[in-house]
């Protein structure tokens, strides 16, 4: 038992005599992810967090621009009141070392439902709840009803991961703060069990992170000036060649493996797949790092829009794809240029 886990003492009172309960795993109680704690957060949505209506769980029908069926399932889909999409991940015990990279994976593909599929997805789910027939008409609506900040195709694109577990290893966590710091909305969740002496169960579900800030129990005295400023949207700005070589200096190695492979094509499509091989990294590492390097180009470069268009095919879920235009492309093949170390019979000190 860690040091967190330690800390949380649950007790059973009866009037002034209290008496401590014993931590218990769900695996020596016999109960499963799919049976048990899936049915759980279905029953109560509010273990993901304030305010989400479930969707539809166990959703493994993806498909990709080439015709072919991805095996991958996702445990339970929610929607937020935001009209975001919650996605989230269930585990049994502790979650692996390779959680957030399988969520990423989710809400990459889960950004591309529509309104229209969601609503089909929730009156099927509807029926197999027994809680009675709904049209796909009738399903929109709630859903709609649900959001009540708006359930559009910009809303949809940004889905929030919660992840679900006994526990979580130090590089899930690590990966997770980061993630956030980019901009990508995880959630870890935590539940931890406990067996009484007269054999009941209880299960506590608590917030792993983000843990409230020091800031968050501080009273400050507030400046009217500060409450009235709104921050101002970045613009786009169009990448100079100067940007571009100081894209180049920095180890951002998929966006660089981006530009290299449109940069040979100017004004075509490159799948998000022979980019990721171009940089030697996995999918989930691939679209991390694209997405630390999307906080650069507002923070570092004070922009809004990355170098290249992006876009998805027609009928696939789960395939990026980039282009850049002929300047752009002209700018980056030079900076390259200026980067390629010189070949040993072109080196002056030989000449």
């Amino acid at each position: 038992m860690d040091a967190l886990q330690s800390s949380e003492q649950v007790f059973t009172v009866a009037g002034a005599v209290a008496t401590q309960v014993s931590r218990v795993d769900l695996a020596t109680l016999g109960l499963t992810e799919r049976a048990h704690l899936q049915q759980w957060v279905i029953a109560h949505p509010e273990l993901l967090g304030p305010d989400v209506l479930i969707i539809t769980f166990e959703f493994d029908q993806w498909a990709t621009a080439a015709g072919t069926h991805p095996r991958d399932r996702l445990d339970v889909l929610g929607l937020g009141r935001d009209g975001r999409l919650v996605l989230a991940e269930l585990k049994r015990g502790k979650a692996p070392d390779t959680v957030e990279l399988q969520a990423i994976k989710y809400a990459a593909m889960a950004s591309r439902f529509t309104e229209d599929t969601l609503a089909e997805l929730h009156a099927s789910f509807v029926s197999q709840q027994d809680s009675g027939l709904l049209t796909q008409a009738e399903a929109l609506e709630k859903l709609e009803s649900h959001a009540t900040e708006g359930l559009t195709p910009d809303t949809l694109l940004s889905p929030r991961i919660v992840l679900l577990a006994e526990d979580f290893s130090p590089t899930v966590t690590a990966s997770v703060v980061w993630l956030n710091e980019q901009g990508v909305d995880i959630t870890l969740r935590r539940y931890l069990a406990y067996k009484t002496s007269s054999h009941e169960i209880i299960v506590t579900v608590s917030s792993y992170y983000p843990v409230p800030d020091v800031a968050t129990f501080e009273v400050i005295p507030r400046l009217r000036s500060a409450a009235q400023a709104t921050p101002e949207a970045l613009p786009e700005v169009p990448w100079s060649h100067e940007d571009l070589t100081l894209l180049r200096s920095l180890p951002f190695d998929v966006p660089h493996a981006v530009l290299d492979l449109c940069s040979k094509t100017p004004g075509e499509w490159v799948g998000a797949s022979s980019v990721y091989e171009q940089a030697g990294v996995e999918h989930g590492s691939g679209m991390g790092r694209l997405a630390g390097f999307g906080y650069s180009v507002r923070t570092r470069f004070h922009r809004s829009n990355p170098p290249w268009s992006s876009g998805w095919a027609t009928g696939g879920v789960n395939q990026q794809y980039y282009r850049v235009d002929e300047e752009v492309a002209a700018s980056w093949l030079a900076v390259q240029e200026q980067f390629t170390p010189l070949s040993p019979a072109s080196n002056p000190e030989d000449a």
